[in-house]
């Protein structure tokens, strides 16, 4: 099963070859790496090129501009030639041997839409968060949210025929996704498997550091978008309430542009 990972570039230049190096570390033949990078202004682009002229069968550089990280994955997806799709950071690490224990599941089953993973963060913070102890469940979603990083989510190629990222959501893309999939009418199979899939860098630099009070907000929003009847509303309110109450407004305009 070929493998795709997509890699969304804004000014990376301090992370980026360490990145791009944990995908070509990988031991896994059928794998690509598309890279989307229209507007940086630092040296992202000159390292993109230098390792997309390297390595011209497993890294695409594309150069279309985008209006942020969901509009620039849902361009990525146009270009994917792999069963298999991930999605890592400039500044995150592909575990080592990573794809090598992946395959091993592979070949055990295909018989799921979306497979998942643990992962790592360190930086200004270090945490281990075993994701796969919980199965993806719009409950789960929103008592552990997010549950695990969106960069520890692989998902078939089929799941992009019906879904898209919401390019109204500019901090919590992964998490609405995942909601999505979760409360669909057609079921749709997560496969929790218990390796570690990413290391996530906490630079404080990093969107989720930089927006981490926009991102809970959003997810609440998120949360209420998909919730379907008023009892499980009130119920994510009371959950949030401290947060809620007190950013009320700011929930409501965020629920507004994403519906």
């Amino acid at each position: 099963m070929k493998i795709s990972i997509i890699m969304t570039v804004f000014n990376g230049e301090s992370f980026l070859d360490q990145a791009i190096n944990s995908f070509l570390e990988q031991e896994y033949d059928d794998k690509e790496l598309l890279i989307v990078d229209g507007i940086s202004k630092d040296r992202s682009h000159e390292i993109i090129k230098k390792y997309a002229l390297q390595n011209p069968t497993q890294i695409k550089w594309i150069k279309e501009r985008d209006t942020g990280i969901s509009n620039a994955r849902n361009i990525a997806l146009k270009y994917v030639s792999g069963e298999l799709i991930g999605f890592l950071g400039c500044d995150d690490i592909l575990h080592k041997d990573f794809f090598k224990k992946l395959s091993y599941y592979l070949q055990i089953t295909d018989k799921f839409d979306v497979i998942y993973f643990n992962n790592y963060c360190v930086g200004n913070s270090y945490s281990f968060n075993l994701g796969c102890n919980y199965p993806i469940t719009f409950r789960n979603l929103i008592k552990f949210c997010p549950i695990v990083s969106g960069e520890a989510f692989y998902y078939k190629k089929s799941i992009f025929d019906n879904f898209k990222f919401n390019e109204h959501n500019y901090y919590s893309m992964d998490y609405e996704l995942n909601v999505a999939i979760s409360t669909s009418k057609k079921k749709y199979l997560f496969f929790p498997v218990n390796i570690e899939a990413v290391i996530n860098r906490d630079t404080g630099l990093n969107q989720s550091s930089l927006n981490s009070k926009k991102q809970r907000l959003e997810s609440i929003a998120v949360q209420l978008k998909y919730a379907d009847s008023f009892f499980k509303k009130i119920k994510i309110i009371i959950r949030s309430k401290k947060l809620f109450f007190k950013n009320y407004q700011a929930i409501i305009n965020y629920l507004n542009i994403l519906s």
